[in-house]
């Protein structure tokens, strides 16, 4: 990929000259001089996405903003540890809320009693059945249609 396409692309990239072959240049009359080598300082797709987490994280949504700390972490290595950093330290969604009653549930199959029944996903239950009312964690809840 060429320099030009790297730029045109990303945007973030940076030349480098390319250093002599040898150190006594008068011995190497036949040496080629040797060519300029593009060297792309860009982020690694997980890096970018972390960093624009942290970024929604902190509510920063200006796209000048996070395009600037963008390059900077494709240009800077020490600016792209910082901002890592920051994405490592974004708390961990709390777990989704389960809890349910039994009642408001399309799998919930009543027997002759008003308030009991049983669960048709089998999730454990007293031998009397389920009471339609009770709050409980319950990862296969589904909101009746009716009712």
């Amino acid at each position: 990929m060429t320099l030009s396409a790297l730029i045109r692309g990303r945007g973030f990239a940076t030349a480098t000259v390319a250093t002599p072959a040898t150190h006594k240049q008068a011995k190497a009359g036949t040496v080629a001089n040797v060519a300029s080598v593009a060297v792309a300082n860009q982020l690694l797709a997980e890096e970018e996405t972390a960093i624009r987490a942290w970024l929604a994280h902190i509510e920063e949504t200006d796209s000048v903003t996070i395009a600037d700390v963008l390059a900077k972490c494709a240009a800077k290595p020490d600016a792209r540890a910082f901002y890592l950093e920051q994405a490592r330290q974004i708390p961990p969604s709390p777990e989704p809320d389960y809890t349910a009653t039994c009642g408001a549930c399309r799998h919930f199959q009543r027997i002759d009693h008003p308030n009991l029944g049983h669960c048709v996903k089998g999730e454990p239950e007293a031998p009397a059945g389920l009471w339609d009312t009770d709050r409980r964690w319950c990862m296969k809840y589904e909101a009746s249609n009716h009712g």
